[in-house]
């Protein structure tokens, strides 16, 4: 069995690079491309569900689009996840938090998101 080549990620980090050119005044966020996925990057902030917003409107992601999951069993960590595709590369977002109280019971699909 032959290793994957770094050329197959190579279109992923071409737009992980595009998208720090692009919106080099939004909020940094962690970045991943992986062999296991090799045609996407996935962006992810921990700090403020605020950078999660600036992203997804950069990404022109719908407010529609974003899921909202919660930890299992109540507790207090929730993420929003949001996918695009940028120059034929798939971008998800994921953007993680804690559980507002009174609000974790409310619907898996965020239609809009306060932040």
């Amino acid at each position: 069995m032959s290793a994957p080549m770094m050329s197959r990620l190579s279109a992923a980090f071409t737009v992980l690079a595009s998208l720090a050119d692009r919106f080099p005044d939004l909020p940094a966020a962690d970045a991943a491309v992986s062999r296991i996925y090799p045609n996407r990057v996935e962006l992810s902030v921990h700090d403020d569900l605020g950078y999660f917003e600036a992203w997804r409107s950069a990404l022109a992601i719908s407010p529609a689009q974003v899921v909202l999951e919660t930890q299992c069993g109540g507790g207090p960590l929730m993420w929003l996840c949001a996918d695009a595709v940028v120059d034929g590369v798939a971008v998800h977002l994921v953007g993680y938090g804690h559980v507002l109280v009174g609000r974790a019971e409310e619907t898996d699909v965020v239609g809009a998101i306060a932040v």
